[in-house]
């Protein structure tokens, strides 16, 4: 009898857009997976030039929890979502999956740690980045930490055994997800604002280069990202009866490995290699044998 009022209440639709979310969700899992795979091999020859042969620094930490992290994250992840378990199993591992996605907002901290730098070290900027993203974590927390709603039981009469995914369809808490994403927007954007008034300001007169190369890649990488959040936060708003979070996999994956490829970028841009350090020291040696010949023992403005 409750079985059959259930259904009356959700509709068969319902459980078919539920089945087929979970599928999605699935492949989603999976190929953020490989992806990730795909990238650490793709930029290993990069990451052991400029980061495991780099003294340990702050961006260095930054880097290896933004890379390896939601790698090894994944496996429970995998375990979690894509293996097929009964109703008690999930109520017992929802949540603690669920509060170890939270960490992987620290990519954040990848814009706050250049705009700081940019700003010649300001603590007046200090305070309003660290402030902005004090509140970034906090919302961070609310909204992976607290209670996971999951799917009534009925969808697990209906579909058997399943992965334990949270129910992002009841309103309260897909709207925690969808503010955790829009004030992650709020925070790169933050960053991005201060590291261009102040290059503004400046006149791009310290570390020229180095500064049209942040904006312009800070701009992109911004702009990649957001588009990927403000999608993805559309579907929490108005979410459907059954939303297990399709979107989610790929928001967390991308915006750890595009923090991780800014880190390798900026670091290439002020590392010269064999190749730069050759071109650098030619440059100077021929500066210096055909410039023209001068007394070294005239002191200027004195010379007759």
């Amino acid at each position: 009898m409750l079985d059959s009022l259930d259904i009356a209440k959700y509709g068969l639709s319902d459980f078919y857009s539920a089945k087929q979310a979970i599928m999605d969700t699935r492949y989603s899992i999976i190929a953020m997976f490989f992806l990730q795979i795909y990238e650490l091999f793709a930029v290993l020859q990069e990451e052991m030039r400029l980061i495991h042969r780099a003294s340990w620094t702050s961006i260095k930490t930054l880097y290896l929890l933004c890379r390896y992290y939601p790698l090894m994250l994944w496996c429970a992840v995998i375990w979690a979502y894509v293996a097929d378990h009964d109703v008690q199993t999930c109520s017992r591992v929802a949540q603690v999956v669920h509060i170890a996605l939270a960490p992987c907002v620290c990519n954040r901290s990848v814009m706050l740690m250049r705009a700081y730098a940019f700003s010649g070290r300001n603590r007046n900027v200090l305070a309003l980045l660290a402030s902005c993203y004090t509140c970034l974590v906090l919302v961070d927390l609310w909204a992976f930490c607290r209670k996971v709603d999951m799917p009534p039981p009925i969808l697990y009469a209906i579909l058997g055994d399943t992965g334990c995914f949270p129910n992002y369809g009841e309103v309260y808490m897909a709207l925690r997800i969808g503010y955790s994403m829009l004030a992650a927007i709020l925070m790169d954007l933050v960053s991005l604002v201060v590291v261009a008034v102040y290059c503004v300001k400046s006149g791009w007169n310290r570390d020229v280069s180095l500064a049209h190369y942040f904006v312009s890649q800070g701009l992109t990488s911004f702009a990649f990202v957001s588009i990927i959040n403000i999608a993805t936060a559309i579907t929490f708003f108005k979410p459907p009866r059954f939303h297990i979070g399709t979107g989610l996999p790929l928001i967390i994956v991308v915006s750890n490995i595009v923090a991780c490829r800014l880190i390798l970028q900026l670091r290439e841009k002020v590392t010269p290699t064999e190749s730069e350090i050759s071109r650098r020291h030619s440059v100077l040696v021929r500066n210096a044998l055909f410039s023209p010949s001068s007394d070294s023992w005239v002191i200027e403005g004195t010379e007759r």
